[in-house]
């Protein structure tokens, strides 16, 4: 049913992929039990780390519920709803992009308080991991840096400790992310989301709230112009 998943940076989200397309092709069926993380291990060829990512974002999903003691388990989902809505959501309009951005800017605003004031010493190490695999990639791998911006994003979420907030933050990333790839082709905007994150981690360190949330909400408006340039000059190809 599964197979290894082949790239970095991409590995979660490709065990993520597998599992979906399983349970849409009713491979997988709700009640069914996932094998153990050492097996997974073995099935896709990642570290356990990998796995236990991967199903932090299927629950955060709705699609997988871990039962402390006996494992990780599918739940009832509506195909049409659940499965294949993240692929049919991406189709939305400009208008729709300004709105999304609006909610961003009010929960990642609140988000990156909370983790300044939460954060724990392994919270602030991945988060520098994951900047400085941006820097490694510089302008090249748009796919991985489009995972790692996305990655990075919700580690903030996951480390200002609301789970409700952490599924919200998913599906809003779901819902942009193909104008986020697409706006990370543009020459030069890697290296500027990537220096935002950086000025933003270094104010989390600092336990310097506010900072950290004026930085947040000045990457914030840098990626939504992007955006919007990208979807113009998209407009006046045609």
């Amino acid at each position: 049913m599964f197979e290894p998943v082949k790239f970095y940076g991409n590995l979660s989200e490709g065990i993520v992929n597998q599992i979906m397309q399983a349970i849409k092709n009713g491979e997988l069926k709700p009640g069914d039990k996932l094998p153990p993380e050492r097996e997974m291990c073995t099935m896709f060829s990642v570290s356990r780390t990998v796995i236990r990512d991967a199903l932090k974002v299927l629950v955060g999903l709705g699609v997988v519920t871990i039962r402390h003691g006996m494992g990780a388990y599918i739940n009832e989902v509506d195909e049409a709803e659940d499965v294949t809505r993240l692929a049919s959501l991406l189709q939305i309009s400009h208008g729709t992009v300004e709105e999304l951005f609006q909610v961003r800017e009010v929960l990642e605003s609140q988000a990156v308080i909370w983790c300044t004031q939460n954060a724990n010493e392994q919270d602030l190490q991945q988060l520098e991991h994951i900047v400085r695999k941006g820097k490694e990639l510089g302008d090249t791998g748009e796919s991985k840096l489009a995972l790692l911006d996305a990655e990075f994003h919700l580690k903030i979420v996951e480390a200002a400790g609301n789970r409700v907030l952490m599924r919200l933050m998913i599906n809003l990333l779901d819902l942009l992310g193909e104008n986020r790839s697409r706006t990370l082709m543009v020459p030069g905007r890697q290296r500027l989301s990537v220096l935002d994150h950086a000025s933003i981690v270094e104010a989390i360190k600092q336990r310097d709230s506010e900072l950290a949330r004026q930085r947040m909400l000045s990457h914030l408006v840098n990626v939504r112009e992007a955006i919007q340039s990208v979807a113009q000059a998209s407009e006046d190809r045609k």
